[in-house]
């Protein structure tokens, strides 16, 4: 059940695309936006803790108010701890069968992809090694690390690299090692430890809020009301705190490319990231229902629109569109304007345009047959919407 179709005001208050009172508060008194992130963090946090807690250390209070009791209120007491208990064990054992499922793709391995594998290492050697469990290739435009709770909790967790087989096929060698550069580093949480770990949780959060709504257990499914109210509630006060951590993530991206590639490359990713959502996917799926068998297949003509479907009199519309968002843009990534402005650079650098792309580059001979798959599996997806 949708706890926000029964609570209107709910919506207006965590939905984080609406509210810009906490970049608000960040302006005019960041330490309080940090303390509150830090409070609302915590909170989360300890709501999941406190049910083992009580099971963990109630019973041995309970043995020794039986022991001494000697009048009715001792009596109470000792019937208040075992309902607690009993609530204790009952939560506890509803965030024990909570099912989180790990991001699904196209495992990425040293055998299939050794050039890929080289580089992802090369990168945490830069980054203080940190741990990677999972590398999957993925169909949507996107280079993200998911953290997966393994222990119900949200911490010791499975960290899942994934890449979106859209960026290897849109961008150079150059700017995808600096994409990828931006997400391994965040992993390392070298540049802001605290606020990196805030950052992981903001999914972490939703993960809880998605796993509990599939629930059948009526404990679990008491959580998952809490969680629809406080995954989006987290992600809203946090808001600020995600755009600065996206901010360090190009800071990441700098420690290995010169300012000038850094700033081309954002600039070119947002012009490609708005083409293909805008113009290239809404066309292909414009040519689709108009006959039963696809003939124009996505994957296998993305790098060939990219390289020459995009005229400079569209790059420069998309760059203004862009900036015109301004700074202060209430969404979980910054605008590309507070980009450049983090990186040094007032105005945006024209992108180079595409010759040699990663997918070129670092999948090699299997790029073919990836293509086909991906093409395969969009072709499947499609039929079953139509």
């Amino acid at each position: 059940m949708e706890l926000s179709r029964y609570l209107p005001f709910v919506n207006k208050w965590v939905n984080p695309l609406q509210n810009a009172y906490f970049f608000k508060l960040k302006e005019k008194a960041p330490r309080l936006s940090f303390g509150l992130s830090i409070f609302i963090a915590m909170f989360g946090i300890l709501i999941v803790l406190v049910f083992p807690f009580l099971v963990l250390t109630l019973p041995f209070e309970l043995y020794e108010t039986v022991i001494k009791a000697n009048e009715l209120k001792d009596w109470i007491d000792a019937a208040i701890q075992l309902v607690l208990i009993g609530l204790g064990v009952a939560f506890s054992w509803a965030i024990y069968n909570i099912k989180f499922s790990l991001p699904t793709g196209l495992d990425i391995t040293e055998e299939k992809f050794p050039h890929l594998l080289k580089l992802i290492e090369e990168l945490r050697n830069d980054f203080g090694k940190p741990q990677i469990d999972r590398i999957i290739l993925r169909d949507k435009y996107e280079i993200r690390i998911i953290k997966t709770p393994r222990t119900h909790m949200p911490f010791l967790n499975t960290r899942t690299l994934i890449i979106g087989l859209p960026v290897l096929l849109t961008m150079s060698p150059l700017y995808f090692r600096a994409l990828l550069a931006r997400r391994i580093g965040q992993l390392s949480t070298q540049h802001t430890p605290v606020t990196t770990r805030l950052y992981f949780l903001n999914d972490i959060w939703a993960q809880f809020n998605t796993s509990c709504k599939h629930a059948k257990n009526g404990f679990t499914k008491v959580l998952s009301y809490f969680f629809q109210l406080y995954s989006p509630l987290y992600q809203s006060i946090t808001m600020p705190l995600l755009q600065e951590e996206e901010l360090e993530a190009d800071s990441y991206g700098m420690d290995l490319i010169n300012d000038r590639d850094m700033v081309e490359c954002l600039v070119y990713e947002e012009v490609v990231t708005q083409f293909l959502k805008n113009k290239f996917w809404p066309k292909i799926y414009h040519m689709a229902k108009r006959s039963k068998t696809p003939e124009f297949m996505p994957y296998s003509q993305m790098t060939k629109v990219i390289k020459a479907g995009i005229t400079d009199s569209e790059i420069s519309e998309i760059i203004q569109a862009a900036l015109k968002l301004g700074i202060n843009h209430p969404a979980p990534e910054p605008s590309l304007s507070r980009r450049l402005n983090h990186l040094g650079h007032a105005k945006p650098l024209p992108p180079k345009r595409l010759s040699k792309t990663a997918a070129d580059y670092y999948l090699g001979s299997s790029l073919g047959k990836i293509i086909q798959l991906f093409d395969k599996r969009w072709v499947s997806k499609l039929k079953g919407k139509l």
